[in-house]
Protein backbone atom coordinates (compact mmCIF):
# COMPACT_ATOMS: atom_id res chain seq x y z
CA UNK A 1 0.00 0.00 0.00
CA UNK A 2 2.91 2.36 0.78
CA UNK A 3 4.26 1.94 -2.76
CA UNK A 4 0.77 2.47 -4.24
CA UNK A 5 0.49 5.75 -2.32
CA UNK A 6 3.86 6.88 -3.73
CA UNK A 7 2.79 5.94 -7.27
CA UNK A 8 -0.33 8.07 -6.83
CA UNK A 9 1.76 11.09 -5.82
CA UNK A 10 4.27 10.66 -8.65
CA UNK A 11 1.50 10.15 -11.23
CA UNK A 12 -0.20 13.38 -10.14
CA UNK A 13 3.03 15.32 -10.60
CA UNK A 14 3.72 13.65 -13.95
CA UNK A 15 0.28 14.55 -15.34
CA UNK A 16 0.30 18.10 -13.95
CA UNK A 17 3.72 18.79 -15.52
CA UNK A 18 2.65 17.29 -18.88
CA UNK A 19 5.12 14.44 -18.53
CA UNK A 20 8.15 16.59 -17.70
CA UNK A 21 8.65 15.51 -14.08
CA UNK A 22 9.06 12.25 -12.09
CA UNK A 23 9.40 9.99 -15.17
CA UNK A 24 12.19 7.78 -13.77
CA UNK A 25 10.84 7.71 -10.22
CA UNK A 26 7.37 6.77 -11.48
CA UNK A 27 8.75 3.85 -13.49
CA UNK A 28 10.63 2.48 -10.47
CA UNK A 29 7.59 2.83 -8.21
CA UNK A 30 5.35 1.07 -10.75
CA UNK A 31 7.83 -1.82 -10.73
CA UNK A 32 7.60 -1.98 -6.90
CA UNK A 33 3.79 -1.97 -6.98
CA UNK A 34 3.74 -4.73 -9.61
CA UNK A 35 6.03 -6.86 -7.42
CA UNK A 36 3.62 -6.43 -4.51
CA UNK A 37 0.64 -7.41 -6.65
CA UNK A 38 2.47 -10.51 -7.89
CA UNK A 39 2.95 -11.57 -4.28
CA UNK A 40 -0.73 -10.88 -3.48
CA UNK A 41 -1.83 -12.98 -6.44
CA UNK A 42 0.60 -15.75 -5.49
CA UNK A 43 -0.24 -15.99 -1.79
CA UNK A 44 -3.71 -14.49 -1.22
CA UNK A 45 -5.65 -17.33 -2.81
CA UNK A 46 -9.04 -16.12 -1.57
CA UNK A 47 -8.63 -12.73 -3.27
CA UNK A 48 -6.74 -13.77 -6.40
CA UNK A 49 -9.47 -12.81 -8.89
CA UNK A 50 -9.92 -9.45 -7.17
CA UNK A 51 -6.21 -8.58 -7.43
CA UNK A 52 -5.97 -9.71 -11.06
CA UNK A 53 -8.92 -7.43 -11.90
CA UNK A 54 -7.32 -4.50 -10.05
CA UNK A 55 -4.00 -5.10 -11.81
CA UNK A 56 -5.73 -4.97 -15.22
CA UNK A 57 -7.47 -1.69 -14.34
CA UNK A 58 -4.19 -0.26 -13.08
CA UNK A 59 -2.42 -1.24 -16.32
CA UNK A 60 -5.03 0.60 -18.41
CA UNK A 61 -4.80 3.72 -16.23
CA UNK A 62 -1.01 3.75 -16.51
CA UNK A 63 -1.27 3.76 -20.31
CA UNK A 64 -3.57 6.79 -20.14
CA UNK A 65 -1.15 8.50 -17.73
CA UNK A 66 1.78 7.75 -20.04
CA UNK A 67 -0.06 9.28 -23.01
CA UNK A 68 -1.32 12.21 -20.88
CA UNK A 69 -4.88 11.26 -21.87
CA UNK A 70 -6.39 11.45 -18.38
CA UNK A 71 -6.80 14.18 -15.78
CA UNK A 72 -5.17 14.49 -12.39
CA UNK A 73 -8.43 14.33 -10.44
CA UNK A 74 -9.53 11.12 -12.22
CA UNK A 75 -6.13 9.49 -11.68
CA UNK A 76 -6.11 10.59 -8.04
CA UNK A 77 -9.59 9.24 -7.31
CA UNK A 78 -8.77 5.88 -8.95
CA UNK A 79 -5.70 5.31 -6.75
CA UNK A 80 -7.48 6.62 -3.65
CA UNK A 81 -10.45 4.31 -4.14
CA UNK A 82 -8.10 1.34 -4.58
CA UNK A 83 -6.15 2.22 -1.42
CA UNK A 84 -9.36 2.68 0.57
CA UNK A 85 -10.58 -0.75 -0.55
CA UNK A 86 -7.38 -2.26 0.80
CA UNK A 87 -7.75 -0.29 4.04
CA UNK A 88 -11.29 -1.60 4.45
CA UNK A 89 -9.72 -4.99 5.27
CA UNK A 90 -8.39 -3.46 8.50
CA UNK A 91 -11.89 -2.58 9.67
CA UNK A 92 -13.15 -6.09 8.92
CA UNK A 93 -10.41 -7.56 11.12
CA UNK A 94 -11.24 -5.31 14.08
CA UNK A 95 -14.92 -6.33 14.04
CA UNK A 96 -13.92 -9.94 14.81
CA UNK A 97 -11.71 -9.08 17.82
CA UNK A 98 -13.26 -9.66 21.26
CA UNK A 99 -10.32 -8.81 23.51
CA UNK A 100 -10.80 -5.14 24.55
CA UNK A 101 -7.08 -4.31 24.96
CA UNK A 102 -6.12 -5.83 21.61
CA UNK A 103 -9.09 -4.15 19.92
CA UNK A 104 -7.97 -0.72 21.21
CA UNK A 105 -4.45 -1.32 19.90
CA UNK A 106 -5.80 -2.26 16.47
CA UNK A 107 -7.98 0.85 16.41
CA UNK A 108 -5.02 3.11 17.19
CA UNK A 109 -3.03 1.31 14.48
CA UNK A 110 -5.86 1.96 11.98
CA UNK A 111 -5.94 5.64 12.98
CA UNK A 112 -2.23 5.84 12.20
CA UNK A 113 -2.82 4.18 8.84
CA UNK A 114 -5.64 6.60 7.99
CA UNK A 115 -3.48 9.58 8.99
CA UNK A 116 -0.72 8.32 6.69
CA UNK A 117 -3.20 7.87 3.84
CA UNK A 118 -4.57 11.42 4.30
CA UNK A 119 -0.98 12.71 4.19
CA UNK A 120 -0.45 10.67 1.03
CA UNK A 121 -3.48 12.33 -0.56
CA UNK A 122 -2.12 15.77 0.36
CA UNK A 123 1.29 14.80 -1.08
CA UNK A 124 -0.27 13.83 -4.42
CA UNK A 125 -2.59 16.83 -4.77
CA UNK A 126 -0.12 19.53 -3.68
CA UNK A 127 2.46 17.86 -5.91
CA UNK A 128 0.08 18.28 -8.86
CA UNK A 129 -0.53 21.96 -8.04
CA UNK A 130 3.20 22.69 -7.71
CA UNK A 131 4.04 20.74 -10.88
CA UNK A 132 1.47 22.71 -12.88
CA UNK A 133 2.57 26.04 -11.31
CA UNK A 134 -1.05 27.24 -11.21
CA UNK A 135 -4.27 27.09 -9.24
CA UNK A 136 -6.86 24.41 -9.95
CA UNK A 137 -10.01 25.00 -7.92
CA UNK A 138 -11.13 21.37 -8.06
CA UNK A 139 -7.76 20.04 -6.88
CA UNK A 140 -7.57 22.75 -4.22
CA UNK A 141 -10.92 21.69 -2.79
CA UNK A 142 -9.77 18.06 -2.78
CA UNK A 143 -6.64 19.10 -0.85
CA UNK A 144 -8.79 20.82 1.77
CA UNK A 145 -10.91 17.66 2.12
CA UNK A 146 -7.76 15.53 2.56
CA UNK A 147 -6.46 18.02 5.15
CA UNK A 148 -9.75 17.74 7.07
CA UNK A 149 -9.52 13.93 7.07
CA UNK A 150 -5.91 14.18 8.25
CA UNK A 151 -6.77 16.52 11.13
CA UNK A 152 -9.58 14.22 12.31
CA UNK A 153 -7.50 11.02 12.12
CA UNK A 154 -4.54 12.76 13.81
CA UNK A 155 -6.73 13.77 16.75
CA UNK A 156 -7.95 10.17 16.97
CA UNK A 157 -4.33 9.00 17.04
CA UNK A 158 -3.54 11.32 19.93
CA UNK A 159 -6.61 10.02 21.77
CA UNK A 160 -6.00 6.28 21.23
CA UNK A 161 -2.22 5.82 21.08
CA UNK A 162 -0.32 4.71 24.17
CA UNK A 163 2.14 7.20 25.66
CA UNK A 164 5.05 5.38 24.01
CA UNK A 165 3.66 6.06 20.54
CA UNK A 166 2.30 9.50 21.41
CA UNK A 167 5.90 10.56 22.15
CA UNK A 168 7.13 9.13 18.85
CA UNK A 169 4.29 10.83 16.97
CA UNK A 170 5.10 14.17 18.62
CA UNK A 171 8.72 13.80 17.52
CA UNK A 172 7.55 13.45 13.90
CA UNK A 173 5.30 16.50 14.21
CA UNK A 174 8.24 18.57 15.50
CA UNK A 175 10.64 17.50 12.71
CA UNK A 176 12.02 19.97 10.18
CA UNK A 177 10.45 18.05 7.28
CA UNK A 178 7.00 18.24 8.88
CA UNK A 179 7.38 22.00 9.46
CA UNK A 180 8.46 22.40 5.84
CA UNK A 181 5.38 20.64 4.40
CA UNK A 182 3.13 22.65 6.75
CA UNK A 183 4.68 25.85 5.38
CA UNK A 184 4.31 24.82 1.73
CA UNK A 185 0.73 23.65 2.32
CA UNK A 186 -0.07 27.07 3.82
CA UNK A 187 1.56 28.86 0.87
CA UNK A 188 -0.38 26.82 -1.68
CA UNK A 189 -3.79 26.85 -0.01
CA UNK A 190 -3.81 30.22 1.75
CA UNK A 191 -1.58 32.35 -0.47
CA UNK A 192 -1.92 30.65 -3.88
CA UNK A 193 1.88 30.43 -4.23
CA UNK A 194 3.05 27.77 -6.70
CA UNK A 195 6.73 28.68 -7.13
CA UNK A 196 8.11 25.97 -4.87
CA UNK A 197 9.87 22.88 -6.26
CA UNK A 198 7.47 19.97 -6.66
CA UNK A 199 10.39 17.55 -6.35
CA UNK A 200 11.46 19.09 -3.04
CA UNK A 201 7.85 18.91 -1.80
CA UNK A 202 7.59 15.26 -2.81
CA UNK A 203 10.85 14.32 -1.06
CA UNK A 204 10.01 16.16 2.17
CA UNK A 205 6.41 14.94 2.35
CA UNK A 206 7.59 11.39 1.56
CA UNK A 207 10.07 11.60 4.45
CA UNK A 208 7.23 12.48 6.83
CA UNK A 209 5.00 9.72 5.45
CA UNK A 210 7.88 7.23 5.79
CA UNK A 211 8.18 8.30 9.44
CA UNK A 212 4.46 7.61 9.87
CA UNK A 213 4.96 4.27 8.09
CA UNK A 214 7.85 3.36 10.41
CA UNK A 215 5.72 4.24 13.43
CA UNK A 216 2.86 2.20 11.97
CA UNK A 217 5.15 -0.82 11.43
CA UNK A 218 6.56 -0.58 14.99
CA UNK A 219 3.02 -0.45 16.34
CA UNK A 220 2.05 -3.49 14.25
CA UNK A 221 5.09 -5.40 15.53
CA UNK A 222 3.98 -4.78 19.12
CA UNK A 223 0.43 -5.87 18.28
CA UNK A 224 1.79 -9.05 16.68
CA UNK A 225 3.86 -9.76 19.81
CA UNK A 226 0.75 -9.29 21.93
CA UNK A 227 -1.19 -11.74 19.75
CA UNK A 228 1.67 -14.27 19.91
CA UNK A 229 1.91 -13.84 23.70
CA UNK A 230 -1.81 -14.43 24.12
CA UNK A 231 -1.64 -17.46 21.85
CA UNK A 232 1.24 -18.89 23.91
CA UNK A 233 -0.67 -18.24 27.14
CA UNK A 234 -3.68 -20.04 25.68
CA UNK A 235 -1.51 -23.07 24.93
CA UNK A 236 -0.08 -23.05 28.47
CA UNK A 237 -3.59 -22.65 29.91
CA UNK A 238 -4.72 -25.62 27.84
CA UNK A 239 -1.95 -27.81 29.25
CA UNK A 240 -2.78 -26.73 32.82
CA UNK A 241 -6.49 -27.39 32.29
CA UNK A 242 -5.64 -30.74 30.74
CA UNK A 243 -3.62 -31.79 33.79
CA UNK A 244 -6.39 -30.63 36.16
CA UNK A 245 -8.98 -32.68 34.31
CA UNK A 246 -6.67 -35.69 34.35
CA UNK A 247 -6.28 -35.32 38.12
CA UNK A 248 -10.05 -35.01 38.60
CA UNK A 249 -10.70 -38.02 36.40
CA UNK A 250 -8.20 -40.21 38.24
CA UNK A 251 -9.51 -39.07 41.63
CA UNK A 252 -13.09 -39.94 40.80
CA UNK A 253 -12.16 -43.57 40.20
CA UNK A 254 -12.07 -44.01 44.01
CA UNK A 255 -15.56 -42.66 44.71
CA UNK A 256 -17.86 -45.17 43.04
CA UNK A 257 -20.29 -45.28 40.17
CA UNK A 258 -22.40 -42.25 41.27
CA UNK A 259 -19.82 -39.92 39.65
CA UNK A 260 -19.52 -41.88 36.43
CA UNK A 261 -21.26 -39.10 34.54
CA UNK A 262 -18.60 -36.59 35.61
CA UNK A 263 -15.86 -38.90 34.41
CA UNK A 264 -17.48 -39.28 31.01
CA UNK A 265 -17.96 -35.51 30.81
CA UNK A 266 -14.31 -34.86 31.64
CA UNK A 267 -13.16 -37.37 29.04
CA UNK A 268 -15.34 -35.70 26.45
CA UNK A 269 -13.92 -32.26 27.33
CA UNK A 270 -10.35 -33.57 27.15
CA UNK A 271 -11.07 -34.97 23.71
CA UNK A 272 -12.49 -31.62 22.59
CA UNK A 273 -9.42 -29.73 23.85
CA UNK A 274 -7.14 -32.16 22.04
CA UNK A 275 -9.14 -31.79 18.82
CA UNK A 276 -8.95 -27.99 19.08
CA UNK A 277 -5.15 -28.07 19.28
CA UNK A 278 -4.91 -30.67 16.51
CA UNK A 279 -7.03 -28.53 14.19
CA UNK A 280 -5.03 -25.34 14.76
CA UNK A 281 -1.41 -26.54 15.03
CA UNK A 282 1.11 -29.11 13.82
CA UNK A 283 1.58 -31.39 16.83
CA UNK A 284 3.87 -34.29 17.70
CA UNK A 285 5.03 -36.05 20.85
CA UNK A 286 8.25 -37.94 21.49
CA UNK A 287 9.53 -40.14 24.25
CA UNK A 288 12.60 -39.28 26.37
CA UNK A 289 14.93 -40.63 23.68
CA UNK A 290 13.41 -38.47 20.94
CA UNK A 291 11.38 -41.15 19.17
CA UNK A 292 7.98 -40.10 17.83
CA UNK A 293 5.02 -41.46 19.82
CA UNK A 294 2.27 -39.28 18.32
CA UNK A 295 1.79 -37.17 15.18
CA UNK A 296 -1.43 -35.40 14.24
CA UNK A 297 -2.91 -35.13 10.74
CA UNK A 298 -1.33 -31.73 10.09
CA UNK A 299 2.13 -33.12 10.86
CA UNK A 300 1.56 -36.03 8.48
CA UNK A 301 0.27 -33.71 5.75
CA UNK A 302 3.14 -31.20 5.88
CA UNK A 303 5.88 -33.85 6.21
CA UNK A 304 4.46 -36.19 3.55
CA UNK A 305 4.83 -39.23 5.82
CA UNK A 306 2.01 -41.45 7.04
CA UNK A 307 1.49 -41.85 10.78
CA UNK A 308 2.71 -45.46 10.52
CA UNK A 309 5.97 -44.26 8.92
CA UNK A 310 6.54 -41.71 11.69
CA UNK A 311 5.67 -43.57 14.90
CA UNK A 312 8.74 -45.08 16.56
CA UNK A 313 11.20 -43.21 14.35
CA UNK A 314 13.71 -40.60 15.50
CA UNK A 315 12.54 -37.02 14.96
CA UNK A 316 15.64 -36.22 12.89
CA UNK A 317 14.10 -38.14 9.98
CA UNK A 318 12.57 -34.77 8.94
CA UNK A 319 15.71 -32.72 9.67
CA UNK A 320 16.85 -30.58 6.73
CA UNK A 321 20.59 -30.60 5.89
CA UNK A 322 20.61 -26.79 6.18
CA UNK A 323 19.94 -27.10 9.91
CA UNK A 324 23.21 -27.63 11.74
CA UNK A 325 23.63 -30.41 14.26
CA UNK A 326 24.77 -27.82 16.82
CA UNK A 327 21.34 -26.11 16.62
CA UNK A 328 19.59 -29.37 17.52
CA UNK A 329 22.15 -30.09 20.24
CA UNK A 330 21.33 -26.73 21.85
CA UNK A 331 17.59 -27.50 21.60
CA UNK A 332 18.03 -30.97 23.09
CA UNK A 333 20.13 -29.67 26.00
CA UNK A 334 17.46 -27.06 26.76
CA UNK A 335 14.51 -29.45 26.94
CA UNK A 336 16.53 -32.06 28.87
CA UNK A 337 17.11 -29.28 31.42
CA UNK A 338 13.28 -29.24 31.78
CA UNK A 339 12.97 -25.89 30.02
CA UNK A 340 10.78 -24.90 27.08
CA UNK A 341 12.54 -24.27 23.74
CA UNK A 342 11.22 -22.05 20.94
CA UNK A 343 12.67 -21.26 17.53
CA UNK A 344 12.38 -21.47 13.76
CA UNK A 345 13.25 -24.83 12.16
CA UNK A 346 13.66 -25.85 8.53
CA UNK A 347 12.50 -29.41 7.86
CA UNK A 348 12.51 -31.78 4.87
CA UNK A 349 9.47 -33.64 3.54
CA UNK A 350 9.41 -37.21 2.35
CA UNK A 351 9.78 -36.09 -1.31
CA UNK A 352 12.82 -33.91 -0.48
CA UNK A 353 11.19 -30.47 -0.53
CA UNK A 354 11.47 -28.17 2.46
CA UNK A 355 9.08 -26.44 4.86
CA UNK A 356 9.73 -23.98 7.68
CA UNK A 357 7.95 -23.95 11.04
CA UNK A 358 7.91 -21.85 14.19
CA UNK A 359 8.06 -24.44 16.96
CA UNK A 360 7.74 -24.61 20.75
CA UNK A 361 8.82 -27.80 22.54
CA UNK A 362 7.76 -28.42 26.14
CA UNK A 363 8.96 -31.22 28.44
CA UNK A 364 6.08 -33.00 30.23
CA UNK A 365 6.98 -33.87 33.82
CA UNK A 366 5.44 -36.48 36.14
CA UNK A 367 4.65 -36.15 39.87
CA UNK A 368 8.34 -36.75 40.68
CA UNK A 369 9.38 -33.87 38.41
CA UNK A 370 10.89 -36.37 35.98
CA UNK A 371 10.54 -36.04 32.21
CA UNK A 372 7.90 -38.36 30.82
CA UNK A 373 7.80 -37.11 27.23
CA UNK A 374 8.04 -34.02 25.01
CA UNK A 375 5.27 -32.25 23.12
CA UNK A 376 6.02 -29.99 20.14
CA UNK A 377 3.51 -27.45 18.75
CA UNK A 378 4.33 -25.83 15.41
CA UNK A 379 3.01 -23.17 13.02
CA UNK A 380 3.80 -23.33 9.29
CA UNK A 381 5.58 -20.10 8.19
CA UNK A 382 6.98 -21.42 4.89
CA UNK A 383 5.08 -18.98 2.67
CA UNK A 384 5.99 -16.03 4.89
CA UNK A 385 9.71 -16.88 4.74
CA UNK A 386 9.63 -17.45 0.97
CA UNK A 387 7.79 -14.15 0.48
CA UNK A 388 10.47 -12.35 2.48
CA UNK A 389 13.20 -14.00 0.40
CA UNK A 390 11.41 -13.04 -2.83
CA UNK A 391 11.19 -9.41 -1.71
CA UNK A 392 14.91 -9.42 -0.89
CA UNK A 393 15.80 -10.89 -4.30
CA UNK A 394 13.61 -8.28 -6.04
CA UNK A 395 15.31 -5.49 -4.12
CA UNK A 396 18.78 -6.84 -4.92
CA UNK A 397 17.91 -7.18 -8.62
CA UNK A 398 16.62 -3.60 -8.73
CA UNK A 399 19.78 -2.26 -7.11
CA UNK A 400 21.97 -4.20 -9.57
CA UNK A 401 20.01 -2.76 -12.47
CA UNK A 402 20.28 0.79 -11.11
CA UNK A 403 24.04 0.28 -10.74
CA UNK A 404 24.21 -0.95 -14.33
CA UNK A 405 22.41 2.20 -15.48
CA UNK A 406 25.17 4.31 -13.91
CA UNK A 407 27.85 2.24 -15.62
CA UNK A 408 26.07 2.35 -18.99
CA UNK A 409 26.26 6.15 -18.89
CA UNK A 410 30.06 5.83 -18.93
CA UNK A 411 29.94 3.12 -21.63
CA UNK A 412 30.67 0.31 -19.18
CA UNK A 413 28.89 -3.06 -19.09
CA UNK A 414 27.02 -4.50 -16.16
CA UNK A 415 29.93 -6.89 -15.58
CA UNK A 416 31.85 -4.15 -13.79
CA UNK A 417 29.28 -3.79 -11.00
CA UNK A 418 28.93 -7.56 -10.68
CA UNK A 419 32.68 -8.00 -10.35
CA UNK A 420 32.93 -5.18 -7.81
CA UNK A 421 30.13 -6.79 -5.78
CA UNK A 422 31.88 -10.19 -5.76
CA UNK A 423 35.29 -8.66 -4.92
CA UNK A 424 33.67 -6.71 -2.07
CA UNK A 425 32.04 -9.89 -0.75
CA UNK A 426 35.39 -11.74 -0.63
CA UNK A 427 37.19 -8.83 1.06
CA UNK A 428 34.41 -8.39 3.63
CA UNK A 429 34.37 -12.11 4.46
CA UNK A 430 38.10 -12.30 5.18
CA UNK A 431 38.07 -8.92 6.93
CA UNK A 432 35.71 -10.49 9.45
CA UNK A 433 32.49 -8.55 8.92
CA UNK A 434 29.21 -9.99 10.21
CA UNK A 435 27.02 -11.95 7.77
CA UNK A 436 24.37 -9.18 7.61
CA UNK A 437 27.05 -6.52 6.98
CA UNK A 438 28.48 -8.60 4.14
CA UNK A 439 25.01 -8.92 2.63
CA UNK A 440 24.35 -5.17 2.78
CA UNK A 441 27.78 -4.36 1.31
CA UNK A 442 27.53 -6.92 -1.51
CA UNK A 443 24.03 -5.78 -2.46
CA UNK A 444 24.73 -2.02 -2.27
CA UNK A 445 28.24 -1.87 -3.79
CA UNK A 446 26.89 -1.82 -7.39
CA UNK A 447 25.51 1.64 -6.55
CA UNK A 448 28.96 3.16 -5.92
CA UNK A 449 28.93 5.20 -9.16
CA UNK A 450 25.18 5.82 -9.47
CA UNK A 451 25.90 9.55 -9.10
CA UNK A 452 27.42 9.53 -12.60
CA UNK A 453 23.90 9.73 -14.00
CA UNK A 454 24.14 13.42 -13.15
CA UNK A 455 27.47 14.04 -14.95
CA UNK A 456 27.30 15.44 -18.55
CA UNK A 457 28.32 13.01 -21.33
CA UNK A 458 31.02 15.33 -22.68
CA UNK A 459 32.84 15.06 -19.34
CA UNK A 460 31.95 11.48 -18.40
CA UNK A 461 33.13 9.98 -21.71
CA UNK A 462 35.90 12.41 -22.61
CA UNK A 463 38.87 10.39 -23.97
CA UNK A 464 41.43 13.10 -23.09
CA UNK A 465 42.56 14.36 -19.73
CA UNK A 466 39.92 16.45 -17.97
CA UNK A 467 40.50 20.14 -17.36
CA UNK A 468 40.52 21.47 -13.80
CA UNK A 469 36.91 22.65 -14.06
CA UNK A 470 35.79 19.40 -15.68
CA UNK A 471 37.46 17.41 -12.90
CA UNK A 472 35.60 19.42 -10.28
CA UNK A 473 32.32 18.54 -12.01
CA UNK A 474 33.32 14.85 -12.26
CA UNK A 475 34.03 14.68 -8.54
CA UNK A 476 30.48 15.77 -7.71
CA UNK A 477 29.18 12.32 -8.66
CA UNK A 478 29.88 11.14 -5.09
CA UNK A 479 27.68 13.90 -3.67
CA UNK A 480 24.92 13.15 -6.19
CA UNK A 481 24.95 9.44 -5.26
CA UNK A 482 24.97 10.27 -1.55
CA UNK A 483 22.04 12.69 -1.88
CA UNK A 484 19.96 9.99 -3.60
CA UNK A 485 19.98 7.71 -0.56
CA UNK A 486 20.99 9.72 2.53
CA UNK A 487 17.44 10.45 3.71
CA UNK A 488 16.26 6.82 3.62
CA UNK A 489 15.74 5.02 6.93
CA UNK A 490 16.40 1.63 5.30
CA UNK A 491 19.76 0.05 6.34
CA UNK A 492 20.48 -1.18 2.79
CA UNK A 493 20.01 2.27 1.23
CA UNK A 494 22.01 3.86 4.06
CA UNK A 495 24.81 1.47 3.09
CA UNK A 496 24.47 2.58 -0.56
CA UNK A 497 24.71 6.24 0.56
CA UNK A 498 27.92 5.55 2.53
CA UNK A 499 29.52 3.65 -0.37
CA UNK A 500 28.62 6.30 -2.95
CA UNK A 501 30.02 9.06 -0.70
CA UNK A 502 33.26 7.46 0.50
CA UNK A 503 34.56 5.12 -2.22
CA UNK A 504 36.96 7.82 -3.50
CA UNK A 505 38.45 8.57 -0.07
CA UNK A 506 42.06 7.39 0.39
CA UNK A 507 43.63 5.77 3.42
CA UNK A 508 46.28 8.52 3.75
CA UNK A 509 43.66 11.29 3.65
CA UNK A 510 44.37 12.50 0.09
CA UNK A 511 41.00 11.41 -1.37
CA UNK A 512 37.72 13.24 -1.85
CA UNK A 513 35.15 14.62 -1.10
CA UNK A 514 36.09 15.11 2.59
CA UNK A 515 39.69 13.97 2.83
CA UNK A 516 38.94 11.29 5.43
CA UNK A 517 41.87 9.25 6.73
CA UNK A 518 42.37 5.65 7.91
CA UNK A 519 39.48 4.28 9.97
CA UNK A 520 37.61 7.58 9.57
CA UNK A 521 36.59 6.06 6.24
CA UNK A 522 33.79 3.52 6.74
CA UNK A 523 34.90 -0.06 6.05
CA UNK A 524 32.24 -0.20 3.30
CA UNK A 525 33.97 2.72 1.55
CA UNK A 526 37.47 1.23 2.00
CA UNK A 527 36.41 -2.16 0.62
CA UNK A 528 34.52 -0.75 -2.38
CA UNK A 529 37.41 1.62 -3.19
CA UNK A 530 39.83 -1.29 -3.45
CA UNK A 531 37.43 -3.49 -5.44
CA UNK A 532 36.56 -0.63 -7.83
CA UNK A 533 40.19 0.32 -8.53
CA UNK A 534 41.33 -3.28 -9.04
CA UNK A 535 38.57 -3.88 -11.58
CA UNK A 536 39.02 -0.51 -13.30
CA UNK A 537 42.75 -1.08 -13.84
CA UNK A 538 42.03 -4.40 -15.54
CA UNK A 539 39.30 -2.94 -17.77
CA UNK A 540 39.46 -0.80 -20.87
CA UNK A 541 38.02 2.71 -20.44
CA UNK A 542 37.53 5.62 -22.83
CA UNK A 543 40.61 7.29 -21.38
CA UNK A 544 42.97 4.25 -20.95
CA UNK A 545 43.86 0.76 -22.09
CA UNK A 546 43.74 -2.42 -19.97
CA UNK A 547 46.71 -2.86 -17.64
CA UNK A 548 48.73 -6.09 -17.43
CA UNK A 549 48.42 -8.05 -14.16
CA UNK A 550 52.00 -7.46 -13.04
CA UNK A 551 51.56 -3.70 -13.43
CA UNK A 552 48.29 -3.82 -11.47
CA UNK A 553 49.80 -5.89 -8.65
CA UNK A 554 52.80 -3.55 -8.45
CA UNK A 555 50.56 -0.49 -8.07
CA UNK A 556 48.35 -2.14 -5.42
CA UNK A 557 51.44 -2.95 -3.34
CA UNK A 558 52.79 0.59 -3.77
CA UNK A 559 49.45 2.07 -2.63
CA UNK A 560 49.30 -0.09 0.52
CA UNK A 561 48.77 2.37 3.36
CA UNK A 562 48.42 5.26 0.88
CA UNK A 563 45.31 4.77 -1.25
CA UNK A 564 44.25 1.48 0.35
CA UNK A 565 43.76 -0.03 3.80
CA UNK A 566 46.90 -2.20 4.30
CA UNK A 567 44.86 -5.10 5.63
CA UNK A 568 42.72 -5.20 2.46
CA UNK A 569 45.83 -5.31 0.26
CA UNK A 570 47.16 -8.24 2.32
CA UNK A 571 43.82 -10.08 2.05
CA UNK A 572 43.84 -9.59 -1.72
CA UNK A 573 47.24 -11.20 -2.24
CA UNK A 574 46.57 -13.96 0.33
CA UNK A 575 43.47 -14.99 -1.66
CA UNK A 576 44.51 -13.86 -5.13
CA UNK A 577 43.19 -17.02 -6.83
CA UNK A 578 39.62 -16.25 -5.68
CA UNK A 579 39.72 -12.72 -7.10
CA UNK A 580 41.11 -13.89 -10.45
CA UNK A 581 38.47 -16.63 -10.64
CA UNK A 582 35.73 -14.00 -10.22
CA UNK A 583 37.32 -11.82 -12.90
CA UNK A 584 37.51 -14.74 -15.34
CA UNK A 585 33.91 -15.77 -14.65
CA UNK A 586 32.45 -12.29 -15.18
CA UNK A 587 34.45 -11.31 -18.25
CA UNK A 588 33.14 -9.73 -21.45
CA UNK A 589 32.62 -13.11 -23.16
CA UNK A 590 30.51 -14.46 -20.29
CA UNK A 591 26.74 -14.68 -20.36
CA UNK A 592 24.38 -13.44 -17.72
CA UNK A 593 22.92 -16.91 -17.80
CA UNK A 594 26.00 -18.02 -15.86
CA UNK A 595 24.90 -15.96 -12.90
CA UNK A 596 24.32 -18.31 -9.96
Amino acid sequence: MNNLQKERGLSSGYLASNGKLFTTQLSIMQHNVDSSFRNFILYCHGHRDQYIKIKTQLKNLRLNIQHLSTKVDFEFLFYTKLIQELQANYLEVVQDVNDASLKNQLISYINLSFSKEALGQMRALVNALLSAHKNNKNLRNMVLLAKGNYDVSLQRCKATLTQKYKDKLQKILCSSDYKYIQKIFHNVIEKNLYTNSSKQWFIKSTNVIEDFYSLEQNHFTDIDKEIQREFTEEKITFIIVLLIFLLITISTLFFGSHIKQNILKNIKLLEEYKNAVDRSSIVSKTDKSGRITYANDKFCKISGYTREELIGKAHNMVRHPDMSKSAFKEMWNTILAKKSWSGIVKNRTKDGSDYIVEVTINPILNEKEEIEEFIAIRNDITELIHLHEDLEHTQEDLIFRMGEIGETRSKETGFHVRRVAKYSEILAKYYGLEEQEIKYLTTASPMHDIGKVGIPDNILNKPDKLTHDEWLVMKTHVNIGYDLFKDSNKPLLQTAATIAYEHHEKYDGSGYPRGLKGNEIHIYGRITAFADVFDALGSERCYKQTWEDEKIFKLLKEERGKHFDPRLVDIFFEHLDEFLAVRDFYNESSSFMKES
